[in-house]
């Protein structure tokens, strides 16, 4: 199972851009922790699909291995 893990930040500022910048300087003083408000885990599937392996004999592998397939 996969897990989203969402951290949330608080930043006053005057417009998006400004609060964009605020933060980005923090991230970059390493104390974008006085932002974080909190952490939000959720145990959803995420929507990750893995192909179905057919099963493949032992003489079909040597085969491909042998002549590059």
């Amino acid at each position: 199972m996969e897990y989203r893990i969402i951290r949330v930040y608080r930043v006053a500022a005057g417009s998006q851009v400004e609060a964009t910048d605020r933060f980005m300087q923090a991230r970059e003083l390493g104390v974008e922790c006085d932002y974080h408000v909190r952490d939000i885990v959720k145990g959803e599937p995420v929507g990750v699909s893995r192909p179905v392996a057919r099963p493949v004999s032992w003489w079909v592998l040597v085969k491909r291995q042998l002549l590059g397939r």
